[in-house]
């Protein structure tokens, strides 16, 4: 994720930036979720929260949902710039990054898709656990599809002189992270 950002920021790829921002916004969005479920759990016995601590969690999906929300707006307006008016990319450097990407996101696949199926034979005790993994699972696919559409815009990019690919990946990316954006709002709204 650090090495696809600084990475697209040298090498001025949009795609490998879009690509790194977007599975920033997962660490970014767990971090947040790690904080309010910490918090809610120390201050569960304290007298100043009436009604408990149930809510401190919604209020930090709803906070990740607007920090996820300000990022794919950049992203998207970055992306249009971009289109409009293109940089230099460093395509060998960028692919290259991006591939090493992928590379690590399949890793991640295969380690939770194998640990999900290995889940499946035992007791269903632990059934909230599988979707905890499941989830876990399509973001890593998410980032996978990210990272694969970022290697494509880069090689036609490179191979046919297409650099607005580059551009374009970014705006897919920005609206990728928008819909979860979107889904976020969407159920932490309807839990307050």
């Amino acid at each position: 994720m650090v090495v696809e950002i600084s990475a697209g920021i040298a090498y001025g790829s949009m795609a490998l930036l879009a690509d790194g921002l977007h599975m920033g916004t997962h660490a970014a969005a767990f971090c947040i979720t790690l904080f309010a479920y910490r918090y809610a759990k120390h201050h569960q016995d304290d007298d100043r929260f009436s009604f408990g601590t149930g809510k401190v969690s919604v209020l930090g999906g709803y906070t990740s949902a607007i920090a996820l929300g300000i990022v794919a707006l950049l992203m998207f307006v970055e992306s249009a710039f971009r289109l409009f008016n293109p940089e230099t990319i460093r395509f060998n450097e960028a692919i290259l990054v991006a591939c090493i990407g992928l590379a690590v996101n399949l890793a991640s696949m295969f380690l939770l898709g194998d640990h999900h199926h290995h889940d499946d034979h035992e007791d269903h005790h632990h059934h909230h656990h599988d979707h905890n993994l499941r989830a876990a699972y399509m973001h890593v696919l998410a980032d996978t599809l990210t990272s694969l559409l970022a290697i494509v815009a880069l090689f036609f990019g490179k191979l046919y002189g297409w650099n607005w690919l580059d551009a374009i990946m970014g705006m897919v990316g920005a609206l990728v992270i928008g819909k979860w954006t979107f889904n976020l709002l969407k159920q932490t709204s309807l839990s307050c």
